[in-house]
């Protein structure tokens, strides 16, 4: 019988796992897949997220200190810090290198099974797996669901039915570039509604296309990569495009008794970009001290386990809840809203009150978007928006310090 058993080897299971394993306790992971890591993602990380779980040196594909934000008019503007900001790293060796370290330390990496059923009780947690035509049965103490959005084992635990109506539609593509340039973030109702799309190059000859919406695809990738190719920004597509969900707010419960949701699976995203994946490693770092003090303590009520929900809200809730936010606010706009607060943001004043302040960072953005809001000027502009982004604007004033 294992202590605790970690549905999914993605960032989070596989950063649980490993502090588990460090603190001397008998885990499993279990993942359908036999190859970890290779889910649609741009594979961006923040400074932050670096220096806490650094990734090794060959994973990392570029330091990004620029990127070029081009409004729905076409204008281009480039914003630029000094020190590096986000790092484009190769998200499979990422993924696999934090898996190996948790195997070394003496996790259970079980491959190739398919979780198909859970059952708990008093005294544990039964995790039956399918393989082909062959099941097998685990037990452990506790049980950390880490297997990503749309999860139908978060339904089967009671903390919802794993689909979400709020999410985000994302596709993506790899395509062949001539020479390394910026990151670039395309804005506009054509190229995403209510989002934005990207072009992330990683090399001197390849790049990531994609974009992501709450909004109906409708032929909005095929036209964005034939901008591009117009533009003479790629040649040619590699890997065709491929779609994934991405959630942009947490489940209303994230423990129960015997078990924790981490990472995608309990919807820790930021709601502005969609990134997750530092939030998915603080979300696993977390259940790991909370899944310890509940084997130390004998005691896994759901009591007990709400001290990891605890936890993730003080570390990263308020990103969350004023990201969504923000995100709603960003939706509601039209093209020239958005042309109107993009020149009022790259203004040269407002550019370095708000861009060169501590305030700027690519993992917490909370404090940018209410620094922003605040603003004598900007904050100015959005309220010119009238009834379409009140509702939001309310939310979001809420927490803007006096």
């Amino acid at each position: 019988m294992y202590d605790v058993i970690v549905a999914g080897a993605g960032p989070a299971g596989n950063v649980a796992s490993l502090r588990l394993s460090q603190m001397g306790h008998r885990v499993a992971v279990l993942d359908w897949r036999e190859s970890l890591g290779d889910k649609l993602c741009t594979g961006i990380v923040g400074r932050e997220c670096v220096q806490r779980y650094p990734p090794d040196e060959a994973d990392v594909w570029v330091e990004a200190r620029s990127a070029t934000v081009v409004a729905p008019s076409g204008k281009r503007h480039r914003i630029v810090k000094e020190e590096p900001q986000a790092y484009v790293v190769n998200r499979v060796a990422y993924v696999t290198s934090m898996a190996r370290r948790a195997s070394e330390a003496g996790a259970a990496y079980i491959l190739g099974e398919k979780v198909v059923d859970i059952q708990r009780s008093g005294t544990g947690v039964s995790v039956r797996t399918r393989s082909g035509v062959a099941g097998r049965r685990y037990d452990a103490s506790l049980l950390i669901i880490a297997s990503g959005f749309g999860s139908p084992l978060v339904g089967r635990v009671g903390l919802g039915n794993g689909a979400s109506p709020e999410y985000m539609v994302g596709c993506q593509a790899e395509v062949e570039i001539d020479g390394m340039g910026d990151t670039e973030v395309y804005l506009g109702d054509a190229v995403a509604p209510g989002s934005f799309g990207w072009l992330v190059p990683f090399s001197e000859s390849r790049a990531l296309v994609g974009l992501l919406s709450r909004r109906k695809l409708n032929g909005h990738m095929d036209s964005l990569l034939s901008s591009l190719r117009r533009a003479g920004r790629v040649r040619s597509v590699l890997k065709e495009p491929r779609r994934w969900g991405i959630p942009i707010k947490p489940l209303a419960k994230t423990y129960g008794d015997r078990v924790l949701v981490v990472g995608d699976a309990a919807g820790f995203v930021k709601p502005t970009t969609g990134g997750g994946i530092y939030y998915a490693l603080l979300s696993g770092e977390a259940a790991a001290e909370a899944a310890h003090g509940a084997i130390a303590a004998g005691d896994y009520s759901a009591r007990r386990m709400k001290l990891f929900e605890d936890s993730w809200q003080d570390t990263f809730g308020r990103e969350l809840r004023i990201g969504y936010y923000a995100r709603r606010m960003y939706e509601a706009l039209g093209d020239s809203q958005i042309e109107r607060l993009l020149n009022g943001f790259t203004a040269a004043h407002v550019r370095r009150e708000l861009i060169s302040s501590r305030e700027f960072s690519f993992d917490w953005h909370s404090g940018l978007i209410l620094k922003a809001m605040g603003h004598r000027e900007l904050g100015k502009v959005v309220r010119s928006f009238g009834p379409v982004v009140a509702p939001f604007l309310s939310r979001l004033s809420r927490s803007i310090p006096a």
